[in-house]
C-alpha cells in the first residue's frame, strides 16, 4: 500500500461512519479543551469516547477478537465422517421478499451456511437438516418452501429435512435434537459460520450428547493474511465484526454461567442428589 493510497483511504474512513463519529468526538474534545474553563470533564469524556469508537471500529481489533473463534474449525469436512451422519445447518437469518410476507429468502450468511451444508451432504452422502425460522411472520410451510427453493437452486437432490420454528441457537439445537434422535443418526455435522461454532459446539454437547458432533465452518469473517496499514483505519466492517465477536463471547459465557447457576441450585436444593 502506497503512502498516498493510505491517505486516500484514511480521508474516506474518517469522514464517513463510524470514523466520522471518531472525528466528531475528537473535534468536540479539542473545542472543550480550548474553552477557558477548569472543568476538563467534557473534553476527557469526548476523547475517551473517540478512543473507544476508534479501537472497536478497527479491522485489527475484529481480527484479534475473531481469530480465536474461527481458527480452530475446519472449512472442509473429512471424507470418512459420513457414516450414519446428518448435516445440520444453523440458519443466520431470513427476510421477507414481498410486502405481504408470503415469500421468504435466506440472508447472505444463511445462504453461505446452507451451501456449505449442501456441499458436505453431497460429499458424505448424508441427509441435510436445515434449522431456523421466523415465527413472527413465517409459518413452517413458508420456511420449508424457502429451503426447497434454495436446495433446487443449488442442485441438491438428497434427503432434505426442515426445522422451521427456531429463533435462536439454543432453539436450533433444542428442536433439531428431537428430529435427529428420532431419525436414529449417531453423528451430526454442525454447519455454521466460523465465528459461531464455539458457542454452537457448546450447545451441541448439551443437546446432542452422547451423539458425536463434528464442526464445519462455512467461512470466516476475517482472513489470516499479513497485517496492512489499512487495518488501523476505522471501518463499518471492523465495527460489525468486532460486535459479532463480542456477542459470541458474551453468549458463550452466558451459557457457562447458566450451567454453573443450575448446578449450584441443584446442589443446594433439598431432596436432590
Amino acid at each position: 500500500m502506497t503512502f498516498w493510497y493510505f491517505l486516500y483511504k484514511a480521508a474516506g474512513n474518517f469522514l464517513t461512519p463510524p470514523g466520522l463519529f471518531v472525528t466528531a468526538a475528537v473535534a468536540g474534545g479539542i473545542y472543550c479543551r480550548r474553552k477557558k474553563t477548569k472543568d476538563r470533564g467534557p473534553s476527557a469524556l469526548l476523547f475517551s469516547l473517540a478512543a473507544v469508537l476508534y479501537v472497536f471500529s478497527l479491522p485489527l481489533t475484529a481480527r484479534l477478537l475473531l481469530d480465536p473463534l474461527e481458527s480452530p474449525y475446519p472449512l472442509e469436512v473429512q471424507a470418512g465422517a459420513g457414516k450414519n451422519a446428518i448435516a445440520l445447518v444453523l440458519a443466520g437469518g431470513v427476510w421477507s421478499a414481498d410486502e405481504n410476507d408470503e415469500v421468504f429468502m435466506m440472508s447472505a450468511e444463511t445462504t453461505q451456511r446452507f451451501l456449505a451444508g449442501v456441499s458436505a451432504a453431497r460429499k458424505l452422502g448424508t441427509p441435510l437438516l436445515y434449522s431456523g425460522g421466523y415465527p413472527e411472520k413465517a409459518g413452517e410451510n413458508k420456511i420449508e418452501d424457502m429451503v426447497k427453493r434454495a436446495a433446487s437452486a443449488a442442485g441438491y437432490e438428497g434427503e432434505l429435512l426442515v426445522e422451521g420454528r427456531s429463533r435462536t441457537t439454543w432453539e436450533n439445537f433444542l428442536l433439531s435434537s428431537e428430529i435427529i434422535r428420532g431419525g436414529g443418526w449417531d453423528k451430526v455435522i454442525v454447519v455454521t459460520s466460523g465465528f459461531h461454532l464455539k458457542r454452537s459446539m457448546r450447545l451441541a454437547e448439551k443437546f446432542l450428547s452422547p451423539l458425536a458432533a463434528l464442526p464445519l465452518s462455512s467461512g470466516r469473517l476475517v482472513g489470516t493474511g499479513r497485517f496492512e496499514a489499512s487495518d488501523l483505519l476505522p471501518s463499518p466492517g471492523g465495527l460489525r465484526n468486532a460486535a459479532l465477536a463480542i456477542r459470541e463471547l458474551a453468549g458463550f459465557l452466558a451459557y457457562e454461567f447458566y450451567d454453573l447457576a443450575r448446578g449450584g441450585i441443584a446442589r443446594f436444593t433439598p431432596g436432590r442428589p
